[in-house]
Parts: C-alpha cells; sequence; structure tokens
C-alpha cells in the first residue's frame, strides 16, 4: 500500500478540466501506463490538445507523449482500448476532437485516424478482432443529425474515415454509456433511455428495450445475462434473445 512514485498532472503536465473535473481511466500495457487528458503547457504542448501520456510503471518517468488530432470539441470521459492488430499492439481511443484514433502503444505514433463526430467523443470503443465500434450522441462530422453507431475496420493506415468504415446506423444518440460486446450482438443505451441491441456483422438493429430513466453506466454481460443501470439507481436484468 505504499506510494512507489507519482506525477502531477496538472502542475507538470497543465492538465485541464472541464464541466465535472472530467479524467479518464489509466491503461496498462506491459510496463506502460498510460493517461491521457486535455492540456495546454508550453513548446509543442501550447495549443490545448487532448493527448496521450505513457508512464514507466516502475519508476513514473515519461516514455513518450503524443498529440493524433486537432483542436478539443469539449473535455471527454473516453478510456483507451489495447489491442492486436496486424502484429502490431495498438492504442485505440475515441478523442476530444471526434476522431477515434489508433497509435502504436510502445511509441505513441499515430498509425490510423477516423472521423465521427463533430463534438467530443466521450464513449469508450469497443472491439472485436480487428473490429473497432464506436459510438456518439453529438453532430455526426458528414451530417446534420445527431448520433451515430459506427463500426471501423481497424488493420488501415493514414486517414480512413472514407476507406474503413463497415457499416453504420444514424440517429441513435449513444453518448454516455459505452457499448457491450457479446455473441455478435452489440448493446448500446441512447440518451433517451433506450437499449438497442445491434448485429455486429451487418449492423442492423435486433431489438430495443426502454429503461425509463437514461442509463450512462456501461452494459455489462455476465452468466448469460445482460445487466443495465439507470442513473436512479434501478437495475434492469435482462436474457439475450
Amino acid at each position: 500500500g505504499e506510494i512507489l512514485w507519482s506525477r502531477s498532472l496538472t502542475e507538470e503536465f497543465g492538465r485541464f478540466t472541464g464541466y465535472g473535473g472530467r479524467v479518464v481511466t489509466p491503461v496498462v500495457d506491459g510496463n506502460l501506463v498510460v493517461v491521457s487528458f486535455l492540456n495546454t503547457s508550453w513548446g509543442t504542448h501550447a495549443p490545448m490538445r487532448h493527448r496521450y501520456f505513457a508512464f514507466d510503471t516502475r519508476t513514473g518517468e515519461v516514455v513518450w507523449s503524443a498529440t493524433p488530432g486537432g483542436p478539443p470539441k469539449n473535455t471527454t470521459y473516453s478510456v483507451a482500448v489495447v489491442a492486436e492488430m496486424n502484429g502490431r499492439r495498438l492504442l485505440i481511443d475515441a478523442n476530444a476532437d471526434g476522431h477515434v484514433y489508433a497509435m502504436d502503444v510502445r511509441t505513441g505514433e499515430k498509425v490510423w485516424a477516423f472521423r465521427v463526430s463533430r463534438g467530443a467523443l466521450n464513449s469508450s470503443v469497443v472491439i472485436d478482432g480487428t473490429r473497432v465500434y464506436a459510438s456518439h450522441n453529438q453532430e455526426n462530422a458528414d451530417t446534420t443529425v445527431m448520433g451515430r453507431v459506427v463500426c471501423i475496420d481497424g488493420t488501415g493506415r493514414g486517414d480512413v474515415t472514407e476507406s474503413h468504415e463497415i457499416w453504420r446506423i444514424d440517429g441513435i444518440e449513444a453518448g454516455y454509456s459505452s457499448p457491450a460486446l457479446g455473441d455478435g450482438r452489440l448493446y448500446v443505451v441512447d440518451s433517451s433511455a433506450n437499449l438497442h441491441c445491434l448485429d455486429t456483422e451487418l449492423g442492423e438493429i435486433q431489438w430495443i428495450y426502454s429503461l425509463g430513466t437514461v442509463g450512462k453506466g456501461s452494459p455489462v454481460l455476465a452468466d448469460g445475462k445482460i445487466y443495465v443501470t439507470e442513473v436512479n439507481g434501478h437495475f434492469h436484468i435482462l436474457l439475450p434473445g
């Protein structure tokens, strides 16, 4: 229970938080712990951006920092996910500038970018093999419709917005909770308190279940059941199908 090392993200790196003091969960991969946040500091870090910092888990020293995107639209809650694709371990995350980015988890090098929204992305991505699923509740990047669930082929390089979209469903405003994935189904809670069950292969809606009040916690799959929460503390325990 002893503290081995500590770093002040605010004093040392100029961390900035907005509404609610938004911060994200650290991600550990090997000897790296990666944390992302909005910051503004000096030199190349003078412009405010959503940046990523990888610290050595043993010493707390900075191994790399990355600035994959442009100006943030808002602060963000999204938690990055590590996955291996094409023999390379990638850190994949929904960014505050409305893109999903994949970075080499060892170096921070940007591998690909996919634009999703005109606003910040708060829901974390989920990954199945080489497929990356993302959702949001802001205005879409290419239409005036609010909200989208999108499936991305994660094997590309560069800007893959036009080339690596597998399917999309517009109009599902899923910007708070992150999706849950299992048995070929993607479970998404929207801002109007509906749980959507989507076929992951075709991107088709299988069914919709009304929660009553909005759910901001992510659904969970366990023991052959779906567990979904509401902000008023109620749980819904559902059978898939």
